[in-house]
């Protein structure tokens, strides 16, 4: 009877980040396979435990916090993702999300929409004229049209994977020797602090540890407790190995990103 080689450690690493992977991805919350939902209802409870380090409403935080940890799984699994068709999709939703943010600090440009858009929308082409002069106050839907792309943007990053995420040029950060996809993740977490109004901080003198830090060995920790994520923990630093400076880089990309 032939006997099937064990896996490498590399390869039980990409499994187990492949499974992460597909748990946020196809957020289970079903029990048809116990094993992924139980991935599932893990990264809910650790997302939840970020929204508190990040001092954010932890609803909010959910979803952006669930992507960092999907790319994060992803960046592991597939270092060198890249789709330039989405990426040229992304970087025009982003180029329109900043077009509408300035559309809303100008009156005039509210008045117009109002008038050109709003009655004809609201009211349908046949009595479009009859509101002609008041116009209609679009801001409402400027915004609601933002957030939505928003999530756009959000879903693409899912999909084109992280070697995309993190800025690059002069003065970006760059990934982090030994813990392959920490750079993703930090990245994402603080973006998605920054989205739900609030942020990370990573200190480099002695004494409290920067909530950073917390949220990273909280899922260290955590990850070492079940029966699938230890060599997914063997890719973040051990509580005295965290390289402070280019945390402080990333984050700092990561609120210029926003």
């Amino acid at each position: 009877m032939l006997t099937i080689a064990p896996k490498t450690k590399h390869e039980q690493l990409v499994a187990a980040a492949q499974s992460f992977w597909w748990a946020l991805w196809s957020r289970a919350q079903v029990d048809d396979d116990v094993a992924v939902a139980e991935q599932y209802r893990f990264a809910k409870c650790v997302c939840e435990k970020f929204a508190e380090y990040a001092n954010v409403d932890a609803v909010q935080f959910s979803l952006t916090s669930e992507i960092a940890l999907r790319n994060w799984a992803l960046a592991i699994s597939h270092p060198k993702s890249h789709h330039p068709g989405l990426d040229r999709m992304r970087r025009d939703a982003k180029s329109l999300r900043r077009q509408l943010a300035a559309f809303e600090q100008f009156d005039e440009i509210n008045r117009v929409l109002g008038l050109a858009l709003g009655a004809k929308l609201e009211l349908g082409a046949g009595l479009g004229r009859a509101k002609l002069g008041e116009g209609a106050d679009w801001s409402p839907k400027l915004r609601e049209l933002r957030e939505k792309i928003s999530l756009l943007i959000d879903g693409l990053d899912g999909v084109i994977g992280p070697g995309f995420l993190i800025p690059r040029g002069r003065g970006a950060p760059s990934e982090i020797d030994g813990n392959p996809g920490l750079a993703v993740l930090v990245f994402g977490l603080e973006r998605a602090a920054q989205r739900a109004g609030g942020k990370f901080t990573a200190h480099r003198k002695h004494g409290e540890k920067g909530t950073l830090i917390r949220a990273l060995e909280e899922l260290r920790s955590r990850l070492v407790l079940t029966d699938w994520g230890v060599s997914l923990a063997d890719c973040l630093p051990s509580p005295d190995k965290h390289p402070i400076t280019k945390y402080e880089r990333i984050i700092r990309a990561a609120r210029a990103a926003v």
